[in-house]
């Protein structure tokens, strides 16, 4: 998948997530002072930030290696049990059921509690396969830095940027 495609993919899944989010605020605002006025005012005034947020909050989970290796065990399969989850990850049922939790506030899996079990959203799916594209891009440059500097390019030391 190309890179156009994976920030599609992942960003209509973050905004769906916002969609979700902003309904059940609009909700409970429309309960507590009748008016609905939030939600009006939530496209001119906040979505930037909350966007923003969603995103930064989508990386930073994803990034986190507990998560990753949930994420990692959703990725590919229509959807995965708890029990196969915690046999895939390693994890307890607690550990587990946070780090699901926090892929499920971003938008990165959903839980069927019904069924006890979990599933990589579009978002989720499109968030490893940038990982993956990364990680193999920066593998591959090593590579070729490698091969370079084994053929007489020298060596810029750690640190430096090939």
């Amino acid at each position: 998948m190309n890179a156009d495609k994976l920030i599609s993919n992942l960003s209509a899944g973050l905004a769906g997530r916002l969609r979700g989010l902003a309904a059940a605020i609009d909700r409970l605002d429309r309960l507590e002072s009748g008016s609905g006025g939030w939600l009006a005012e939530f496209a001119t005034g906040e979505l930037d930030e909350a966007a923003e947020d969603i995103t930064l909050r989508a990386m930073r989970t994803s990034s986190d290696v507990a998560c990753f290796a949930v994420l990692s065990s959703l990725g590919g399969s229509e959807s995965r049990s708890l029990s196969e989850l915690m046999a895939a990850t390693g994890m307890g049922r607690l550990l587990l059921a946070e780090r699901l939790n926090d892929l499920v506030q971003v938008g990165l899996a959903a839980r069927m509690i019904d069924t006890d079990h979990a599933q990589v959203t579009a978002a989720g799916e499109a968030m490893l396969q940038l990982i993956e594209l990364l990680a193999s891009g920066a593998a591959a440059r090593y590579r070729a830095g490698a091969r370079s500097r084994g053929s007489g390019g020298g060596s810029r030391g750690p640190g430096s940027a090939d």
